[in-house]
């Protein structure tokens, strides 16, 4: 079943926000666009549809995003993870003595979530 008319040449929002916020988790993990095209198996300019919100990010790119990135979805499909989940996996580390990595990964991660209100309070700014 195609789109209406009306429809066929809009973006969906949905795909327009996580390619967002796909950019921002990138940005956030020094991610070049180089780099996750190749790990997805697409051309640049393939990704670029994805980050424009063109094109929606697919299952098997989610996966990739999940094991390769250690991304946690909620950032790119709009929900931000709760403070108290963050506290509670650091204070694992700390109990396990886990591997150096997972604590750069969590570190990457508050980066990001601190980009994140960062660019909120800006696009606040401009509405």
């Amino acid at each position: 079943m195609s789109k209406p008319k009306e429809f066929q040449n809009t973006k969906n929002p949905a795909n327009i926000i996580a390619g967002r916020n796909l950019r921002y988790f990138m940005d956030a993990n020094g991610i070049s666009s180089q780099q996750l095209a190749e790990s997805f198996g697409i051309e640049k300019e393939s990704l670029q549809k994805i980050l424009s919100g063109t094109n929606a990010i697919s299952g098997p790119y989610n996966y990739i995003l999940l094991n390769e990135y250690n991304c946690d979805l909620n950032f790119i499909y709009g929900g931000i993870a709760r403070s108290d989940t963050l506290i509670t996996e650091l204070q694992l580390i700390e109990k396990n003595d886990m591997k150096e990595k997972t604590k750069d990964a969590i570190v990457r991660q508050l980066l990001y979530l601190s980009n994140l209100v960062e660019n909120m309070d800006s696009m606040s700014d401009q509405v």
